[in-house]
């Protein structure tokens, strides 16, 4: 059955079964991916898949269930399934359906140009990306990851007070990481590319960045060094802003594993810091007119220079601390539950370019990478202690690389340890992005 047609079927079931509070989430997804080696096609995938999900109030609870087949029978499975789980919930919680108060911004986040990208296009584009990474630099002894892939997605919400939201959007995306070797020793590169036009993905720039980068390690220093000035390069602090993301979440917050509680309208960071939420952001990979609760996206300031202005919130969150929605409700796809989540969560880039921070600091440490957040991390404290790769800044210039650092600080004091922020702003694979940022001193151990 055609997805409006269930959709209806469902909402007239529901109406019939006078059930008050009620809502429809429809989610399609299709991915494809295309990986090469050696010139010849190591794997390819194209996947394509769909649901719906409802959730109603019974007895003063909200169920949940969701399909992917779409028969008259599982129209009556949902809304059965629904009231089933809701007389076994325990929590107090309570749930809300969204009444479409307010006004929606239109984004556009759909190009037919990816849309119309041959498999041979994308193979072909792979090949010659590969090729140029190994004739670039004779050093370069292997390419490790070749790929490409590309996805769209179509939403819709409806529900029983007067939501009817759809949207649809897709994006492109491509990665290469190399290994090479001089002299015995092995260092690794990579790069990558996220647009919604092909002909924006430049295979040579994008294969001699990952060379660079690899390259770029074979002059190496070791050097005693303790604490230091140091600048923390884009996709370096963009990692870790990444990783303390959940810190914001007015869930969090108001379960304690958050040390933000209580701390709106405090300065907790650099003046020169400022952390942006924006649900619209042009070209922006997660730009969305709604959430996944249909209320209206909004642009904040989560941290402005420097003052923690506001939390990450949900209808359910909202509600519990008397503010409206910022309208970050998430789902982990049509399965799941409602949760919370940013959308193009951002550093708000400075003046200066990157040679100019690297000039103001003249001597200290560049950190280009972080490994280890997972378990090196404590998003809860802000402590850490993480292997990384860096260099020695030398009378303003990048200098020697350093050979397996451990940096180790606090998240929370770093953030008040802010003197610069530069103006090379990048966003990562996951929507998260940063400038570079001068940071007054961190804690080093070099072998």
């Amino acid at each position: 059955m055609d997805k409006n047609i269930f959709i209806d079927l469902i909402f007239k079931k529901a109406e019939e079964k006078n059930i008050k509070e009620f809502e429809i989430y429809f989610l399609s997804g299709k991915s494809t991916s295309l990986k090469i080696f050696n010139g010849k096609i190591e794997n390819f995938s194209d996947n394509q898949n769909q649901g719906i999900s409802f959730r109603g109030k019974f007895f003063g609870k909200m169920g949940y269930s969701y399909t992917e087949s779409f028969t008259e029978e599982d129209a009556d499975f949902l809304i059965r399934e629904a009231e089933e789980n809701a007389s076994v919930i325990e929590s107090d919680d309570e749930q809300i359906i969204y009444d479409g108060r307010g006004e929606y911004v239109e984004i556009d986040n759909y190009s037919p140009s990816i849309e119309n990208i041959e498999v041979s296009q994308i193979e072909d584009f792979l090949v010659k990306m590969e090729k140029e990474a190994k004739s670039f630099d004779k050093r370069v002894k292997n390419v490790t990851t070749c790929m490409f892939g590309m996805g769209n997605s179509e939403r819709v919400i409806k529900n029983s007070k007067g939501v009817d939201l759809r949207d649809r959007g897709n994006v492109a995306y491509t990665y290469i990481s190399i290994t090479a070797e001089e002299n015995g020793v092995i260092k690794t590169g990579s790069d990558f590319k996220i647009g919604r036009k092909f002909e924006d993905f430049d295979y040579k720039e994008i294969s001699h960045n990952a060379v660079e980068k690899a390259t770029s390690k074979f002059d190496t220093v070791s050097k005693e060094i303790k604490e230091s000035k140091c600048v923390i390069e884009n996709m370096a602090f963009t990692s870790l802003i990444g990783s303390m993301a959940g810190i914001f979440s007015a869930e969090a917050v108001q379960k304690g594993v958050s040390l933000l509680k209580g701390k709106i309208g405090e300065k907790i960071a650099s003046e020169k810091f400022t952390l942006v939420d924006d649900p619209h952001l042009e070209n922006g990979d997660a730009s969305s007119s709604f959430d996944s609760e249909g209320v209206p996206t909004k642009y904040k300031e989560l941290i402005s220079n420097g003052v923690l202005k506001t939390y990450l919130y949900n209808l359910k969150t909202a509600k519990k601390d008397g503010v409206e929605s910022t309208g970050n409700a998430s789902k982990g796809g049509y399965k799941g539950t409602i949760g919370i989540s940013s959308y193009n969560l951002y550093v708000k880039k400075g003046e200066k370019d990157f040679e100019t921070l690297l000039k103001d600091v003249c001597d200290g440490v560049l950190i280009t990478e972080f490994a280890g957040l997972h378990s090196g991390l404590n998003s809860i404290s802000g402590d850490f202690s993480l292997a990384g790769e860096g260099f020695l800044i030398e009378n303003g210039k990048k200098g020697k690389a350093l050979n397996q650092i451990t940096i180790a600080g606090n998240y929370f004091e770093l953030l008040k340890n802010i003197e610069e922020v530069g103006n090379d702003l990048k966003f990562s694979l996951s929507s998260t992005g940063s400038p570079s940022v001068v940071v007054k001193k961190l804690h080093f151990s070099v072998d």
